[in-house]
Formats: C-alpha cells, structure tokens, sequence
C-alpha cells in the first residue's frame, strides 16, 4: 500500500509543464491550476466570485485527475490520491513563495500564471460535465 502512495506521489510531483511536443495532460492541467491557485492567493486574491467560479472549474478538473490516476494505478483509493494532491499543492506553494520572494508579484513567470488564473476562472467546464 505504501508503494503505490509513493507512487501517486511521484507521478504528482513529477509533472511537469509540457514540451511543444508532447500532449498536455490533465495532470499537467491540474498542475497549472494549483500554480495558479498559490499565485493569484499570494499576489492577488480575487473576490469571491472570480474564486467561487475558479475553484469550481478547478474542482471539474481535479475529478478529471483523479479518473485519470486510478486508471493509472486501480488499487489507489481517492483519500490517496487526495492526499497526494495537497502535498503536491503544498509543494507548489513554497515554490510560488520562493518566486514572490526574489521576483515579487511583477515578475513573468508570476505575471502569466495570474493571466492563466483569470482565464481558469471564466472558463465554464462545469458545464461540459454536469450531464454526465
């Protein structure tokens, strides 16, 4: 059991943004979410209803994630997989943290993920998977 933890573990810690080459996955997608998510908190909080439509859309594609991570690994519960999310979030965090620190809330890398975080919370992907 610890096994596969490590390995749900691993596979979160280790997406990375995708090359120009390969496909973007959703967990590539939920990675630009969290990033997202650390930034806009550390830099610029949205009002309720921005966050409200953000973490809704967020939430789509972490059920996403998570289909996608039990076929990756059948014998992974959800509380696993969850667990594996909030350190993965956890670890995005400190990172974001580090970047404000040297950079600040102007620099590019922070500049595009508040862009990002503006265009996650407008998109409407509850829609796309309500009737399912």
């Amino acid at each position: 059991m610890s096994r596969l933890l490590i390995a749900v573990l691993t596979i979160l810690s280790l997406v990375a943004p995708a090359s120009a080459e390969s496909k973007i996955d959703i967990l590539t997608i939920l990675d630009q979410f969290m990033i997202s998510k650390a930034v806009a908190s550390k830099c610029t909080p949205p009002d309720k209803e921005k966050r409200a439509k953000f973490l809704l859309n967020m939430e789509t594609v972490r059920l996403h994630a998570t289909q996608r991570l039990k076929k990756m690994y059948p014998k992974a519960t959800d509380e696993m997989i969850a667990k594996g999310a909030m350190q993965r979030q956890a670890e995005l965090n400190k990172g974001v943290s580090e970047i404000v620190a040297k950079e600040g809330c102007d620099g590019p890398q922070i500049k595009e993920a508040l862009k990002r975080f503006d265009i996650q919370a407008d998109m409407n992907l509850f829609a796309l998977t309500k009737d399912k």
